[in-house]
């Protein structure tokens, strides 16, 4: 008696079981030669189906990131006329605000790092 176990499939192909569709027969002319117009009319076809596809997957994707796309344009152009506003400020200003003119897209963009606290501290504490 041996430990191997039998394999229920043993001389039987692949597409018996469901795992690999038969090969099917060539397409003849009626002169028994190969029908190479079928078989490039099929691949024409087929690549016009693959085009259309990409591309419509292409436009699902230009769609879905356009609105995406849309916020980002908005807020580069809020940046850019915050810093404009910034740039016309002059240097007294600015260095009464405690920035430079060097670090106007960094403000913009984070804050002050160095933010004062307030003068009032006088905060009640919920009880």
């Amino acid at each position: 008696m041996s430990l191997i176990p039998q394999n229920r499939y043993a001389g039987r192909s692949l597409a018996s079981v469901g795992l690999d569709s038969p090969n099917p027969s060539l397409r003849r002319t009626a002169e028994g030669g190969i029908d190479y117009n079928y078989y490039l009319a099929r691949s024409r076809d087929l690549r016009g189906a693959s085009y259309a596809a990409a591309f419509r997957g292409l436009a699902r994707l230009v769609r879905a990131s356009a609105s995406k796309l849309a916020a980002a344009y908005r807020n580069w152009q809020a940046h850019r006329r915050a810093v404009a506003e910034l740039n016309e400020l002059d240097d007294r200003t600015l260095r009464d605000l405690g920035v430079n003119r060097a670090g106007l897209d960094y403000i913009v963009d984070h804050g002050r790092e160095d933010v004062p606290a307030p003068a009032n501290a006088n905060v009640r504490k919920a009880a």
